[in-house]
């Protein structure tokens, strides 16, 4: 046993004298919950770090690749009859689905890794997504930031924002489409 143990030993043999015998398990309940604290903020601090990794290897990605992949992430979902239909004549919309109980997804994909999604964009989605497509779900996905009249104009008008941040966690996992009804 080295120097540490011996004087961890002693310490514990002089609590346990002057406390009492109960002082021994909650030293010990003590200390374990301490590591498990410590754990569980390493375990946080890595998931983050792996987040941002992975965020920040979507602003590799192309304007068309980046419609991929959130067709991809509607898919981990279960999302069904998933298309791409982004390019020109797409009609606002870049990715068209299903959810499971078979309401309308519309997507806009907007790949702006390093400036603002503004209003206009938002208001042109807004039109095509109800209108000509007839969504139950409107997603309005940017590999940056909105603009804070883009989202305000998106939340009163029911589109669901899709920043940086929330395409982080999406992409870790976490599931972002609302549970809409069956139409």
């Amino acid at each position: 046993m080295g120097l540490g143990g011996i004087v961890l030993a002693k310490l514990g043999q002089d609590l346990v004298h002057a406390w009492g015998w109960w002082t021994l398990p909650a030293g010990i309940l003590v200390v374990l919950a301490a590591v498990a604290a410590l754990f569980v903020v390493r375990a946080r601090r890595l998931r983050e770090s792996g987040r941002r990794v992975a965020v920040a290897a979507v602003d590799g990605l192309n304007p068309t690749e980046f419609e991929h992949h959130v067709a991809d992430l509607l898919r981990r979902d279960g999302c069904l009859q998933v298309r791409v239909v982004g390019g020109r004549g797409d009609g606002g919309v870049d990715v068209l689905a299903r959810t499971p109980r078979m309401a309308r997804v519309a997507v806009q994909c907007k790949h702006y890794p390093g400036r603002a999604v503004g209003p206009a964009a938002v208001r042109d989605f807004n039109g095509c997504a109800w209108t000509d497509h007839r969504a139950d779900v409107a997603l309005l996905v940017t590999s940056g930031r909105f603009t804070a009249a883009a989202a305000d104009f998106g939340h009163r008008h029911r589109i669901q924002m899709v920043d940086r941040e929330v395409l982080s966690r999406w992409m870790a996992g976490e599931r972002i489409l609302p549970r809409a009804p069956a139409p």
